[in-house]
């Protein structure tokens, strides 16, 4: 069976192991694993977040697909033992949406959402040839957090274009920057506010 949520991610997390024993189930559904959960003190919940498969992509995460999953879910859970030991005894299983914020791990999350604004953290500053550009790392040799507009995913690297009033000047696209998929620690989209439509309203 197909395991689309399990590929290559920018991090290995401790909860890699529960994922990739879920995700077959949640698969089979039509949907993929985008973070999970363990909530071990005083209440025990564990926590899926979900998101349809890429081919799916135009559409987002209703109760009925959470209510999906969890039926799906919900007796099956208590047969791993990799549940057994993160939660012993009795649990809360909750499935969400990934939400506004929702996290990028994959590959195929940065060509996903090309030309989505994203947040973007690494876990030490780039040298100049993992960010393809020399210049710009001379002038921020220690910089760990990059928010700017993806343009994809090329040869195992997430390109971002940022702006900044110093590259902007002449251009209105700013510049691109590669970051190595495995030097990410944590990636997220950024929240879009259609203020505009708001004030329009009012």
């Amino acid at each position: 069976m197909s395991r689309t949520a399990t590929q290559t991610s920018t991090t290995t997390h401790p909860q890699d192991q529960l994922i990739q024993s879920i995700s077959p189930w949640v698969v089979s559904l039509g949907y993929q694993i985008i973070h999970l959960e363990v909530q071990s003190h005083r209440q025990k919940i564990l926590r899926i977040y979900i998101d349809h498969l890429e081919s799916l992509s135009d559409k987002t995460i209703g109760i009925e697909d959470c209510v999906k999953v969890s039926k799906k879910l919900s007796d099956l859970l208590d047969q791993l033992p990799e549940i057994q030991a993160a939660l012993p005894g009795d649990y809360d299983l909750e499935i969400s949406s990934p939400g506004v914020d929702r996290p990028l791990r994959f590959a195929n999350d940065f060509e996903r959402f090309t030309g989505r604004d994203v947040r973007i953290h690494v876990y030490r500053p780039l040298t100049s040839e993992e960010l393809s550009h020399p210049i710009y790392q001379a002038k921020n040799p220690k910089q760990k957090n990059f928010l700017g507009t993806l343009q994809g995913f090329q040869e195992g690297k997430v390109v971002l274009s940022i702006k900044t009033a110093e590259y902007t000047k002449n251009s209105v696209e700013g510049i691109q920057l590669t970051i190595p998929l495995p030097l990410i620690s944590k990636a997220n989209l950024e929240p879009k506010f259609d203020f505009e439509e708001s004030d329009e309203r009012e």
